[in-house]
């Protein structure tokens, strides 16, 4: 997949949210209090939320967290998933009942329900959370590398490269998986922002990364008790989810663009 016009903002736009804590003004946990609820200044583009904090580092540093755990879990998920699907696709076994039926069990339950396992035996927090999401999406990515190698080692090309002598690694990693690459990189896209959205819902249903972590979800939960005083501090996270969610989406739709 190239870098074109229609995926070169969306692209920036991820780019800098990843970095935009080295942007940030202020320092987004400075508590001042004299500056509650305050309104748009030089020092403090967005304002102050209800505890005098700098919102625009706050939504900053809330973007660095959520994308740097996005991006470790995606990173986990794609390499283990692509190992481990591989390793049990036709290529390398045969059908196992046994295996097909772990994984569709252990993927039909919800990433919410490995957090709430992993808090009850660890507390809550970004390592719990991080754990969480990587189990809940591995096994989804796992299930795909299979159905996707399987379906390609049953067309002709692959029937011929085994008849010239091709090894079982030379036929997955020159080719089949340059077959498979865009379809995992579109459904590793969609999960990014898949995984967004439940961080940011684990955060504000006050069971995601603990105290004291900036992070949008938590905005949006602090923000509204206010949201008849000053309603933009739930409007500015909820956009930063919106606008990286889609971000996401759209590189994903310009992945599978073929």
């Amino acid at each position: 997949m190239k870098i074109n016009k229609r995926t070169l903002f969306p692209f920036l736009v991820i780019l800098f949210i990843f970095l935009g804590s080295f942007f940030a003004p202020n320092d987004p946990l400075e508590v001042n209090l004299p500056l509650r609820f305050g309104n748009p200044s030089s020092k403090y583009l967005l304002g102050n939320d209800s505890m005098g904090r700098c919102v625009l580092s706050r939504i900053l540093f809330g973007g660095k967290t959520t994308l740097f755990m996005v991006m470790t879990a995606s990173i986990i998920v794609f390499t283990l998933g692509l190992f481990l699907g591989t390793l049990t696709s036709k290529v390398t076994m045969k059908k196992n009942v046994i295996v097909d039926s772990i994984i569709n069990a252990v993927t039909a339950i919800p990433p919410i329900a490995y957090l709430i396992i992993f808090i009850a035996s660890w507390g809550n927090g970004i390592k719990t959370t991080l754990i969480a999401l990587v189990v809940s999406y591995i096994l989804r990515f796992l299930r795909l590398v299979r159905t996707q190698i399987n379906i390609e080692y049953d067309k002709a090309y692959c029937t011929c490269m085994i008849s010239l002598g091709a090894s079982k690694t030379r036929l997955v990693l020159v080719h089949i998986l340059p077959n498979i690459l865009l379809d995992l990189v579109h459904y590793i896209c969609l999960s990014c922002a898949d995984m967004i959205l439940a961080i940011t819902g684990f955060s504000f249903i006050g069971i995601g990364l603990g105290e004291n972590v900036v992070e949008w979800g938590s905005m949006i939960l602090e923000a509204r008790d206010s949201i008849f005083i000053k309603p933009e501090l739930i409007i500015y996270p909820i956009f930063a989810v919106f606008i990286t969610t889609m971000s996401f989406n759209i590189i994903a739709k310009e992945a599978n663009r073929r």
